[in-house]
């Protein structure tokens, strides 16, 4: 842990002329369980061509951290053998700059995900806000409930999908957490305007490649989206993609890891938009983790501590 801050300190002196969101100084990730295959999913997985290979799916993961790790000093969590969702970190946290938000996750299954999170964010010396703890008391429907694949952080706005997964509640206490960092104003609820077993998540829909610009489908799921989220009234240019799942992409330190997808339209719009914006960029290929929902940001946790 002491080498990989040290680390951390090194690649931040070597980013401040980057052009990202934020100085990113650390990753968390965690590798995937020999579980996996009953991770939860819209997918029933039910023909040859759709079942999903453990093999190939911690290829495909291996390859991320690889190329998380060329931009970011990052620590691989062992796997959860209960949970074949684990790998799934993004969902377990939602961190703004040094302080940290310990989710409640909305699928009871995954709640036992956390706790080992939680120890290494204090041991990296994260302000850590655990939601279970601030709602210990209350009845389960009142219990705040969020995924971190629901909020999206811009770096100038929070915005918060609610979903089946991260609820009113959950809103407002990352509401209260986050306002003294953040105008309250600049933290916003998305209304559930996503619908479909592509869109589990809001970060499934839309995520960002720096302060003012965002990836988004095309069609009505986009529109209505970036309505709801009044994204040209705060300022944001949407590159709209016609591939649901490449509007999904992680941007780290100046450097943009996408989504290898067979739309060539996509691929080719991210490569514009990146080159516009003096970003780098690589394709990784996670379509394996995507038959259990998952997209390239579900994999880590990114940090500015």
């Amino acid at each position: 842990m002491q080498a990989l801050k040290r680390a951390s300190k090194r690649l931040t002196r070597s980013s401040h002329t980057m052009t990202s969101t934020a100085t990113t100084t650390m990753a968390i990730a965690r590798q995937i369980p020999n579980s996996f295959l009953d991770a939860l999913s819209d997918h029933s997985g039910t023909t040859a061509n759709d079942a999903v290979s453990l093999s190939k799916a911690r290829m495909q993961h291996d390859r991320y951290l690889q190329e998380l790790r060329r931009h970011v000093p990052t620590l691989c969590l062992p796997a959860l053998e209960p949970h074949p969702d684990c790998a799934f970190v993004e969902d377990t946290v939602v961190a703004v700059g040094n302080i940290a938000v310990i989710t409640r996750l909305g699928h009871e299954s995954r709640r036992g995900e956390v706790d080992s999170v939680k120890e290494a964010l204090c041991q990296l010396g994260v302000h850590v806000v655990d939601m279970g703890e601030e709602d210990a008391g209350l009845s389960d429907r009142s219990m705040s409930r969020c995924d971190g694949g629901d909020v999206l952080y811009t770096g100038r706005h929070l915005f918060v999908g609610l979903s089946e997964r991260t609820n009113q509640n959950g809103f407002r206490l990352l509401q209260k957490v986050f306002s003294e960092r953040l105008h309250e104003g600049n933290i916003i609820a998305v209304p559930p305007v996503i619908q479909g077993k592509d869109v589990l998540h809001l970060k499934s829909a839309v995520t960002h490649l720096d302060e003012h610009t965002i990836l988004a489908p095309e069609g009505p799921l986009g529109d209505n989206l970036l309505q709801t989220m009044k994204s040209s009234e705060r300022g944001y240019t949407a590159i709209r993609l016609p591939d649901v799942l490449s509007c999904n992409a992680v941007v780290v330190n100046g450097h943009v890891l996408a989504q290898n997808a067979t739309c060539e339209v996509s691929r080719e719009r991210i490569k514009n938009a990146c080159s516009e914006r003096g970003l780098g960029l690589t394709f990784v290929d996670t379509s394996e983790l995507a038959k259990k929902d998952a997209a390239l940001t579900c994999c880590s946790v990114l940090l500015a501590v």
